[in-house]
């Protein structure tokens, strides 16, 4: 399977995207060490609500926007339903996020948050109409697809409560706290938004980098019903109970669910029939490893917090840190190279193939550069998450200015890709 033929409307939609989050992700890094004092404090406060907003939507999701539009037609082998939409959404959503990210920074409540969250409502709305509407033209129905349709759902929800948040700082009339609503909100994007999505593109995407010979479906089966249902009786128990007992009953079916993608990733990677691991694949790797490490943390969260022990807040902190500035920064840093080489080399290099020599998608990429933002990733995860732990300053500044390099490499990275020029040597020279 490739990443699609070459189509010139919807190129220049989704290399906006990837230059937009790339963007995103410099800005995220700024904010980050602006924030590192903010990061000992409660997770309900103006300077940490922007960085996770940037990071959910800025970074994570502009460039899952973009991935998608590209995937969605390869998977279905279907057109997609409209470029306008996809232009709609992306203008929408960045305008409601420049400005929800400056209203949170400044905690400015009123008509221009409000407006941003209506701007990234309908940004998100436009995306999943066109998601749906291109599935429903696609007969056959793959897991893949079932996630992605769910994701999209999910998002939708999401933004929807977000909205409701932002209204009530006016007009409250929701009928419980807004820390409940918020860490339903929060849940409902990382268990339903990027977990269900991760998951689905990730099943078609790890093994056809890594050419995998065994791939058990059947256990992606098990984690959509078990993610999903252990989602919703989340929120059910959430609103009306808050943290109790049953919620380890719920987290455990929740957890079995993400293990049993996890083994499906572990099958890929055993049967794997391409033995060489290249960087951006080990950055994929790693992410799943981060994934673990956050898993890990949710008990002993639950546990401080059924306790009402302070920790409870240092360790959420953590534990989202770890999620988005680990499991999904680190998911973003390798897939970006493995699909974007692809989609350049398509535009570039497809309508040659088999006329003169052309360099594969891996040789699109700098890997001096690749090595850089390994690095540089690698020494901003092993201070910025003990700093974090340890609650020492010193660390996170560390960390943060690591993180700071690892997004300039990748900006570059990504700019560099996007300007690519046409190069090619005739057989008859070889």
């Amino acid at each position: 399977m490739s990443l699609g033929r070459h189509h010139p409307k919807l190129y220049q939609v989704v290399v906006s995207h990837y230059a937009a989050a790339a963007l995103c992700f410099v800005i995220l890094a700024v904010m980050c060490l602006c924030s590192v004092d903010a990061l000992s404090g409660h997770y309900f406060q103006p300077k940490i609500l922007a960085l996770t907003h940037m990071a959910a939507l800025g970074w994570g999701s502009m460039i899952i926007f973009g991935a998608l539009y590209q995937l969605l037609p390869v998977i279905l082998e279907t057109e997609l339903y409209s470029i306008r939409l996809c232009w709609l959404s992306f203008i929408s959503f960045s305008a409601g996020l420049v400005l929800l990210t400056a209203c949170f920074w400044l905690f400015a409540t009123g008509i221009y948050m409000e407006i941003a969250g209506l701007l990234l409502l309908t940004g998100i709305a436009a995306l999943a109409v066109n998601v749906f509407l291109t599935v429903r033209s696609h007969r056959d129905s793959a897991v893949q697809q079932q996630f992605i349709v769910t994701a999209c759902g999910w998002l939708v929800l999401t933004a929807m409560m977000g909205v409701m948040m932002v209204f009530n700082f006016k007009f409250i009339f929701l009928n419980t706290d807004h820390l409940t609503f918020l860490r339903l909100h929060a849940h409902m994007g990382i268990g339903g938004w990027f977990l269900m999505l991760i998951m689905g593109v990730s099943s078609k995407l790890v093994p056809m980098f890594l050419v995998s010979r065994t791939q058990k479906k059947q256990l992606l089966d098990y984690s959509y019903y078990l993610v999903n249902g252990s989602l919703i009786l989340f929120l059910i128990n959430g609103y009306y109970n808050g943290i109790s007992y049953s919620t380890y009953i719920i987290t455990a079916t929740s957890l079995a669910g993400t293990a049993c993608f996890l083994v499906y990733i572990y099958h890929c990677f055993l049967s794997r029939l391409r033995r060489a691991i290249d960087l951006p694949m080990l950055e994929t790797l790693v992410s799943f490893l981060l994934l673990i490490i956050s898993i890990l943390v949710i008990p002993f969260i639950m546990y401080e917090h059924l306790q009402r022990n302070p920790s409870a807040v240092s360790l959420t902190m953590l534990y989202g840190i770890l999620l988005f500035m680990g499991w999904i920064t680190a998911l973003i840093l390798g897939q970006t190279f493995k699909t974007l080489p692809f989609i350049i080399w398509v535009k570039h290099y497809e309508h040659l193939a088999g006329m003169v020599k052309t360099p594969s998608p891996a040789e699109l990429t700098k890997k001096i550069l690749l090595r850089i933002q390994f690095i540089a990733f690698t020494v901003f995860t092993l201070t910025f998450f003990s700093g974090v732990f340890f609650d020492l300053r010193v660390l996170k500044f560390s960390g943060a200015c690591s993180l700071i390099v690892t997004a300039v490499t990748y900006f570059s990275h990504v700019i560099w890709l996007l300007f690519h020029h046409t190069k090619t040597e005739p057989y008859d020279n070889l």
